[in-house]
């Protein structure tokens, strides 16, 4: 069984594993005006937050299942016990204590190491995520950020295979900054995310698409809908 990346619009992504665990990422759906109507994730195993804004982790506590774990910095994970009491210790990576930049837990034979990203949080600070599953496949998943010539290094640690990179500009990189991260990154296969969402943000792709089979010819881009699904074989 094939791993399967459904874009829930925005930043939003649901991994499913061959081994049928579920991973969310920056869960945002209840006023996420990208997500379908009627999509619904299934309860998570593990919630990865990159960074504090809304549109990262509004609904984190309601996604997550009875003994799911949620990866975060220190800082963040305060704010969410903090706005979500009813969660406990166990709820969060390495009991509460959680993660950070440079730093990787493995959970149910799961990598997952935190890296950085260039962008603003509230508490704590931006990070992107490199998840190493089980079937030997690595998926990078970028956060918001600008693009930083250290991406080249994510594909010499980690030979990544799926990178989810945000293209809408004003608050993440532009498609130029896109492209010119995916040349970097070297991935097999890219999906652009963040953008679409609101009016000030890139409309579409197209641009992306183009600018990267002059950047990294040898890199596919998978541009998704909200709601449809990749599977990373």
């Amino acid at each position: 069984m094939a791993t399967k990346v459904r874009w829930l619009g925005h930043a939003f992504f649901e991994i499913t594993t061959q081994h049928d665990k579920t991973i969310l990422i920056d869960p945002y759906i209840e006023e996420n005006p990208a997500t379908p109507e009627g999509v619904i994730p299934d309860e998570a195993d593990m919630i990865l937050i990159t960074h504090d804004h809304f549109d990262h982790l509004e609904s984190v506590a309601s996604l997550l299942g009875p003994e799911g774990i949620i990866f975060a910095q220190p800082e963040i994970i305060t704010k969410i016990q903090n706005e979500n009491p009813e969660l406990e210790d166990s709820n969060f990576v390495n009991e509460g204590i959680g993660m950070n930049i440079g730093g990787t837990v493995e959970h149910e034979g799961i990598k997952i190491t935190m890296v950085q990203a260039f962008h603003s949080s509230g508490e704590g600070s931006p990070a992107g995520f490199v998840i190493r599953l089980t079937d030997g496949k690595t998926i990078y998943y970028a956060g918001d950020t600008g693009v930083f010539s250290s991406m080249e290094l994510f594909n010499e640690l980690y030979d990544i295979n799926l990178a989810l990179l945000p293209i809408g500009s004003v608050f993440t990189m532009d498609p130029a900054q896109a492209a010119v991260a995916t040349r970097l990154l070297q991935a097999d296969v890219v999906i652009p995310m963040h953008y679409g969402t609101f009016p000030i943000l890139v409309e579409s792709a197209d641009s992306f698409i183009e600018m990267v089979k002059r950047e990294a010819p040898e890199t596919v881009v998978e541009p998704i809908n909200p709601g449809e699904s990749y599977l990373l074989k």
